[in-house]
């Protein structure tokens, strides 16, 4: 019997997210240390294997691990340390100002006075290169063109210095794409809402009380569970109970919201449920206060106090079709609008919970907008005839994650 790949095998136990990884560099690559775990080693190179060894834990104490990008050198070890030193609370004095982590991870070398601030876009804005900066020589037909001339005295991008300024602007674009509007949880799936969790719930409830009234009561093979009730309201008992807790976090999520999947296939295709952190992009805020109760019409001057009450916005934007406005717009071949948003916000009171989602997204159409005017008319880039096959995509695909939708 062939066994199943690693990635589809699920542990004994319920497998816990490391919540501190120990990274450190020896010559063979980088390893990283958990507290109770696996620990894994990522060869040097440009296929960069990873597995697990066993081996010391470094000094760079990691939170977390996102993904793999591979153009790292040994250098970025020392940024990592730099970074996490920075951190740590200094006693400041009247004049002192704390920099941010974005700001931080920028500088390479303290003895490095340039800074590149200036022609750093804005995280939703498109880079547009500098006239002064020699763009050109990055691209191929001009590489030819210099190696085939003996004037050309520019470096080219293969040289150590270019690789690696290549390289430092390529990890500070990653620093400012990860540190704007993603949020993660180590226990808790935030990708699904609890109207989804409720609904798969109560239909296991259901199937496993018919599965009861099927089976004879006396002298049965297969004896009722405790756990299984024939209460439709024993789930509300716990309201975020989590369905499949044995299986690992990632397997649990919806793939739509998670951004990083890509990042962690090499700790996925090889089982490392523990390392492997789902990251969603959106946002999440919540909220605390109290609600008065009205008075006793009979009793005007007699206080009844007052509700508490919790309120949780979570917003959850698909990876599919995501890109800047103006630049991303209509519908794909799959069915996947452009900017499609999930928002659900829950209150739950002193005895009660509620759940009240909302998607939106992109006109279901083959459309454009140009991104060099102010107010860019909407350009159809077919007839509308021609697109009611992938708009019913995209609706029988809303129907079936979310039942009846009210527009």
């Amino acid at each position: 019997m062939t066994a199943l790949p690693p990635r589809f095998t699920v542990p004994p136990l319920p497998p816990r997210l490391h919540r501190q990884v120990k990274l450190n560099v020896t010559d063979d690559g980088i390893t990283l240390a958990p507290e109770n775990g696996e620990d894994v080693l990522i060869r040097w190179g440009v296929k960069g294997k990873v597995e697990t060894i066993d081996c010391e834990p470094g000094e760079v104490i990691l939170g977390g691990v996102l993904g793999i990008v591979r153009l790292w050198d040994v250098k970025a070890h020392k940024r990592l340390l730099d970074i996490q030193i920075s951190r740590q609370p200094k006693t400041k004095s009247r004049w002192s100002i704390t920099l941010p982590l974005r700001a931080a991870a920028v500088n390479k070398d303290t003895s490095d006075e340039s800074s590149d601030d200036e022609d750093t876009p804005e995280a939703d804005e498109t880079p547009i290169p500098s006239k002064t900066r020699e763009w050109t020589k990055f691209i191929p037909k001009l590489r030819k063109k210099q190696l085939a001339d003996p004037k050309a005295d520019e470096p080219l991008p293969n040289d150590p210095p270019q690789r690696e300024e290549l390289e430092a602007k390529i990890v500070r674009q990653i620093i400012r794409e990860f540190s704007n509007g993603f949020f993660f949880s180590y226990d808790f799936d935030l990708t699904h809402s609890l109207q989804h969790k409720r609904k798969v719930l109560t239909q296991r409830t259901a199937s496993h009380v018919a599965l009861n009234d099927l089976i004879t009561k006396e002298g049965s093979l297969f004896p009722p569970s405790p756990a299984i009730t024939t209460s439709r309201h024993s789930i509300c008992e716990d309201d975020f109970v989590e369905p499949d807790i044995q299986v690992p976090l990632w397997r649990r999520t919806d793939r739509r919201f998670f951004w990083n999947e890509h990042l962690m296939k090499d700790f996925i295709d090889l089982g490392l449920h523990a390392y492997v952190i789902p990251m969603m992009q959106g946002w999440v805020q919540s909220s605390s206060f109290t609600i008065p109760i009205p008075p006793n019409p009979l009793e005007p001057e007699t206080s009844l106090g007052s509700v508490p009450v919790d309120l949780v916005v979570i917003s959850r934007r698909s990876r599919d079709r995501a890109g800047l406005r103006y630049q991303r717009r209509g519908i794909d071949d799959d069915g996947h609008v452009a900017n499609m948003v999930e928002t659900e916000m829950i209150v739950e009171g002193k005895s009660s919970l509620f759940s009240f989602v909302q998607v939106r997204g992109s006109i279901p159409l083959r459309w454009s907008q140009s991104p060099y005017s102010m107010k860019p008319p909407p350009v159809l880039n077919e007839p509308v005839d021609k697109s009611y096959a992938v708009a019913n995509l995209h609706f029988n695909d809303l129907t079936s994650r979310y039942g009846p939708i009210v527009s």
